[in-house]
């Protein structure tokens, strides 16, 4: 008995102490951590009418640049002007060395006077011979009577036969010579018309010779700006080549490409005579422009059509190839939201605030626009977000539908 009764007690002790301990232990404490909550700026969605604004990046260009190259060939020996100056309509920009031109002038007024003379020699002839015919004729009737009187004489056996031939003889040359003054009288025309037409070329040869020494003076086609200068003085210049470029500065505009999506805008906007406008800063000053025509070709892997843009002012501010930053106003919206920057995520997406937490909302971008202070803000539309709903500005890293927000204005 006492060998069963032994283990018996044993295991009963050691039940008894395992349930002493098990009672005994401290009891487990469980922690609730709390959620996080991220502290975030709003503002809340109103709805509006307003004129979006576009940034476009443009160039300034002129249809009217003018390259002033050489007309004849010489040596260059007077400058008046840089590159960058400006000029007005008139002046005086290159001068070349005319004595080629001055003497080749002088050649050319030497023969047209030669033409001159010859014409005046020949009228004058004409009224000699015309004088003359009169008295040929008068010989020649004269002749022809004595060869008949000697034909008489002749039969009667009173003179020699030598009498008769050489009165014959000189009938015969006075009709020679009344024929060949007649010749030079029906010749007149011909030859005056001759002469005259020598008149005309030598006239013209001596216009192109006053051209000539008039292109010895470069002057300046318009009101402008000097872009580059090709020569220096000393320079042998032959004819083409170029000598210095300028551009006018009355006709200077912007060149702007304007996005696919606002352009059925800007047409209906043209068609009405409502150009769009834009503004641009440059050297701290503020540049009004007004869009005048779109471009007629689409160049390829564009996203839009250039736009050409007139400064509204003095263009003489702007310098050809000057890039600009255009902000371009476009039909006035309703209906739409002003939100900073900073409320956008990705592309098209802002976060508001239900019942304390995120819930992400998709919108489209109608523009950009520029409030009171000068900031620019973006101008979004949106079918979900209602009014005085609240829009997160705050950018949060780790935003997400469902996060845990509270307004830092509430």
């Amino acid at each position: 008995m006492k060998r069963l009764l032994l283990p018996f007690g044993i295991l009963s002790v050691a039940i008894a102490v395992f349930m002493m301990l098990s009672f005994s232990k401290p009891e487990k404490i469980t922690l609730e951590r709390p959620e996080k909550i991220w502290r975030v700026k709003t503002i809340p969605v109103k709805f509006e009418q307003i004129s979006p604004e576009v940034t476009v990046y443009g160039r300034v260009e002129t249809p009217r640049r003018a390259s002033l190259n050489a007309a004849i060939s010489a040596d260059l020996t007077k400058i008046n002007v840089l590159e960058g100056a400006s000029v007005s309509k008139g002046d005086v920009l290159l001068t070349l060395d005319s004595s080629d031109a001055d003497l080749l002038l002088n050649q050319r007024e030497a023969d047209l006077a030669e033409v001159n003379a010859l014409i005046s020699s020949e009228e004058s002839r004409y009224k000699r011979d015309k004088s003359l015919l009169s008295n040929e004729k008068l010989l020649l009737t004269l002749t022809e009577k004595v060869v008949t009187r000697a034909k008489k004489l002749d039969e009667a056996r009173l003179v020699t036969r030598s009498s008769l031939d050489e009165a014959v003889a000189n009938q015969q040359r006075q009709l020679v010579t009344l024929k060949r003054l007649q010749y030079d009288v029906d010749e007149h025309t011909t030859r005056l018309e001759g002469l005259k037409a020598r008149q005309s070329g030598a006239g013209a040869m001596l216009q192109q010779a006053k051209l000539d020494v008039g292109r010895t003076v470069i002057r300046s086609p318009f009101n402008g700006r000097i872009a580059n200068l090709n020569v220096s003085i000393g320079d042998r210049v032959r004819v083409g080549d170029s000598l210095l470029s300028v551009y006018d500065l009355d006709e200077l505009e912007v060149r702007a490409q304007i996005p696919g999506r606002h352009l059925k805008q800007v047409r209906n906007g043209l068609r009405q005579g409502q150009a769009a406008k834009a503004k641009a800063v440059l050297d701290g000053n503020l540049l009004l422009f007004e869009l005048t025509r779109l471009s007629g070709e689409t160049r390829q892997d564009s996203g839009g059509i250039d736009g050409l843009f007139s400064l509204a002012g003095d263009n003489h501010t702007l310098a050809l190839g000057t890039f600009l930053e255009l902000s371009l106003s476009l039909e006035a919206q309703k209906n739409v939201i002003v939100v900073p920057f900073n409320a956008l995520y990705g592309l098209n997406r802002v976060y508001r605030i239900k019942n304390g937490y995120l819930e992400s909302v998709k919108i489209s971008r109608v523009g950009e626009f520029q409030d009171s202070n000068g900031q620019t803000q973006l101008l979004i539309r949106s079918e979900v977000l209602r009014e005085n709903d609240e829009v997160v500005v705050t950018q949060l890293p780790n935003a997400i539908t469902g996060l845990r927000v509270k307004a830092l204005n509430d």
